[in-house]
């Protein structure tokens, strides 16, 4: 509940009956029984309120967690176009859009899709569109008049045989937008939404991005990357302030894998993370980010392209990023197995590695390998080898620390539930009719088997409440096997302790609190640096035996910004990386027009020459090995002022640089004049005879020597002011006009020759810099 003290579950079966448990499936009651639900409609956004819906106009609902139910008259039927009946605001409880069907009985080819809205929560309705397929608020608290923002698909005319419109309005569509004439679909995921549509000829797909709802963006693909219209697009996820988006290269059924790119900051220029990506026939991508950390994914790929593009069946290999999609990896094998001998497994990661079954596999895409209430820990099945093997002959595998080192929990295939975030992991064998379940309390190193039943049953799934906090599980199963009748069982493990971990939030490591700070880091690095920065989480101490109760805030802190390295950067556009893990150009293309990023982004007082590496978007280093930044900045056009204010001299700056060299060297030359004696180079041993007795030829006081000395000194002073006052002047006047002489872009950049020649507008290159200019290297650059 929305007060986290209530477990109240809801249960439709296969003849429309729905169940309610209050107690997290100890006892159930049935609700409505005299009513037939076709689907049920949890609130995407208030976790107390649900909607039931039937076959008719009538509509069940509850806003108290199914305790008191009451009912309204929706405007159509439910639509028989399969699309989300119900949507909802994310702001405003009681808005509803309602997605119905209209002149739909008996068949009719009449039948179509009506959406209406709703600011009573059901009360009155008003008609929004006629023939539609999908409308979706896209209100964002940062999206300024967003609140009654509707985006809607509609076949152009009203015509179900013509292409689908993308239309907005945020007057309850009194006005109306057009933004596209033929799209796929659109999705809206974080920050962004993401639209599929085809080109003017029909050839290829094209995705535009928005990150306000109203102004959008084509995006920008590889040069070398074309996408058939026929094929698909799935988004991934957006969560790290950049999309991932599956692009479906083969279509085949039962063959489909594609590539994910990866968008910039904005949603607008893409990058290739990962090729040969595997995908099913409904769409499911094998992509999974880890829940509650940052930067974390695990994929499978495609081995055999080359083999399944002429027809043969797909073989898979599972690889790991650490840093958001920049850079992937195989995963080392466990050392040992759950029965503590050595994993019979030799030769590179290529012969011998970690492979793990993910979404396409799966009875529910729900059933993830993460919780975002467990930091750091994953399950997942897989097997040692060359390739992914069956899922049947695969073995159980824990990860601790984010997916750096796993191990073998069992032999064969167990499905698995987190508990009190966490602190409590269960599972439970899969495909065989069992009466134990497992569970450990210390992240997987000890098991200890629980029998719940006195006679065994198959079970088809275990679940627990949606933010892992409960100690109580649900095993859904049938009894005695495949034939028997439904089985809930209900695990509660509140006994196992009744006393509450101690948080210290002041003292986090002191000798009281339960927890422990943890701090994920990149295998590649010998820091805990991770996205330029040290992060440290809270993390129950597997030997206390307590529990964490309501949910708790699990990153404790940013402890500093780290300084920038290889890690913190990925390919730029139109580069891609290469064995040795630096980024080289696409041959035949060129980079892009550094203006562009000027262009596109506003605010933006300065760029850079084109490097081939761009920062990661959730980094947060700071110095160190800007891969980014290795030419001299230039000012946006029209930003002049702001980059000189930035970089420039001032006009007192450029009168110190002047006056002070000048004053201090007129000071030293007054010092010798008033205190020379005309004894160079002498070692004076106490007399002041002969050349000692101030009176010589040399004597300070001598007209040929005093006009000297002092003219020589300041002339000494200006040649020593005027190198530095030209260069400044020069390095002014260049930042401000820029070196090219004309309007346009000019190449800020050169060959490597170009810096033996010693040209004097280019800085000192440290030889470790000169390896991302492309030379060979053993070095990871």
């Amino acid at each position: 509940s929305a007060s986290g003290d209530d477990e109240t579950i809801i249960m439709r079966t296969d003849r429309r009956e729905v169940f309610i448990s209050h107690d997290g499936g100890k006892t159930w009651d049935q609700a409505l029984p005299d009513e037939e639900i076709v689907s049920v409609y949890p609130h995407q956004y208030n976790q107390d309120t649900v909607y039931l819906i039937t076959p008719s106009k009538k509509v069940y609902y509850s806003d108290n967690r199914g305790k008191n139910i009451h009912h309204f008259q929706a405007p159509e039927e439910p639509n028989q176009d399969g699309v989300q009946i119900l949507s909802f605001h994310p702001t405003q409880r009681d808005w509803l859009i309602w997605t119905g069907g209209k002149d739909c009985k008996g068949f009719g080819t009449d039948c179509h899709s009506v959406a209406h809205v709703s600011k009573k929560n059901g009360e009155d309705w008003t008609t929004l569109l006629r023939f539609v397929r999908k409308c979706q608020f896209v209100a964002r608290e940062d999206r300024e008049g967003s609140d009654s923002m509707v985006f809607c698909e509609q076949y152009q005319d009203e015509d179900p045989s013509k292409p689908l419109q993308l239309i907005s309005s945020d007057d309850w569509y009194e006005h109306k937008k057009v933004h596209f004439e033929d799209v796929i679909s659109f999705a809206t995921m974080s920050e962004f939404m993401v639209v599929a549509l085809r080109d003017k000829e029909g050839k290829d797909l094209r995705v535009d991005t928005s990150i306000d709802g109203r102004t959008f963006a084509n995006a920008q693909f590889p040069k070398n990357f074309k996408v058939p219209h026929q094929q698909a697009y799935t988004v991934l996820d957006s969560s790290t302030h950049a999309i991932f988006l599956h692009v479906t290269v083969n279509n085949r059924e039962g063959q489909e894998y594609g590539s994910i790119v990866k968008s910039n900051s904005n949603g607008t220029s893409y990058v290739m993370s990962i090729e040969a990506v595997n995908r099913n026939t409904p769409g499911y991508v094998d992509f999974e980010k880890m829940q509650g950390l940052e930067g974390v994914a695990v994929v499978n790929i495609v081995s055999n392209v080359e083999e399944v593009d002429g027809g043969a069946s797909k073989k898979l290999k599972t690889m790991i990023t650490h840093n958001d999609g920049a850079e992937w990896g195989l995963i080392a094998p466990p050392q040992k197995d759950s029965d503590n001998k050595p994993v019979d497994c030799s030769g590179d990661l290529e012969k011998c590695s970690l492979h793990l079954h993910g979404y396409t596999e799966r009875k529910d895409p729900r059933d993830t390998y993460s919780s975002p209430s467990a930091v750091g820990l994953m399950m997942a099945v897989g097997n040692v080898g060359s390739n992914l093997g069956p899922y049947k002959e695969g073995n159980t595998f824990i990860t601790r620390d984010g997916g750096v080192e796993w191990h073998e929990v069992f032999k064969g295939t167990f499905m698995w539930e987190y508990g009190d975030q966490g602190s409590i992991i269960v599972i439970v064998q899969e495909g065989t009719p069992v009466d134990t379940v497992y569970y450990t309390t210390d992240e997987g190193k000890k098991w200890t088997a629980y029998q719940f039943s006195d006679t065994k049953v198959l079970v088809d799934d275990i679940s627990t409440v949606p933010t892992d906090t409960s100690r109580n599980f649900i095993l859904w199963g049938k009894d005695g096997g495949s034939s028997g009748g439904l089985v809930t069982v209900n695990l509660d493990f509140s006994g196992l302790t009744d006393r509450q971990c101690n948080l210290n939030e002041d003292k986090p490591d002191a000798e009281d609190s339960d927890y422990y700070l943890w701090e994920p880091k990149h295998p590649l690095s010998d820091s805990n640096c991770l996205f330029g920065h040290v992060a440290q989480y809270h993390r129950k101490r597997p030997d206390r035996e307590c529990y964490n109760g309501p949910a708790i805030e699990r990153l404790h802190d940013i402890s500093q910004n780290c300084t920038c390295t290889r890690q913190d950067f990925e390919c730029d556009y139109n580069y891609e990386r290469q064995n040795d893990g630096s980024c080289a150009l696409v041959p035949g293309l060129e980079p892009i027009n550094p203006l562009e990023y000027c262009a596109a982004n506003p605010d933006l007082d300065e760029y850079y020459a084109p490097s081939g590496y761009r920062r990661i978007p959730l980094t947060t280093c700071v110095g160190g090995r800007e891969l980014d930044k290795i030419s001299e900045p230039y000012p946006c056009p029209n930003h002049e002022k702001q980059f000189e204010k930035k970089h420039g001299i001032s006009g007192a700056g450029l009168f110190f640089a002047i006056f002070i060299p000048i004053a201090a060297a007129a000071g030293v030359g007054y010092w010798v004049y008033r205190n020379y004696d005309g004894q160079f180079g002498r070692i004076q041993l106490g007399d002041t005879g002969m050349m000692g007795n101030g009176n010589g030829a040399f004597d300070s006081e001598q007209p040929w020597i005093k006009y000297p000395v002092a003219a020589l000194s300041a002339v000494v002073a200006v040649l020593a002011a005027v190198p530095m006052v030209v260069g400044g002047l020069f390095r002014m006047v260049s930042q401000r006009f820029g070196r090219g002489g004309s309007g346009g872009y000019s190449r800020p950049y050169t060959s490597r020759s170009s810096f033996s020649r010693g040209r004097g507008d280019y800085s000192h290159v440290d030889a470790d810099e000169g390896e991302l200019l492309g030379d060979e290297s053993d070095e990871e650059v």
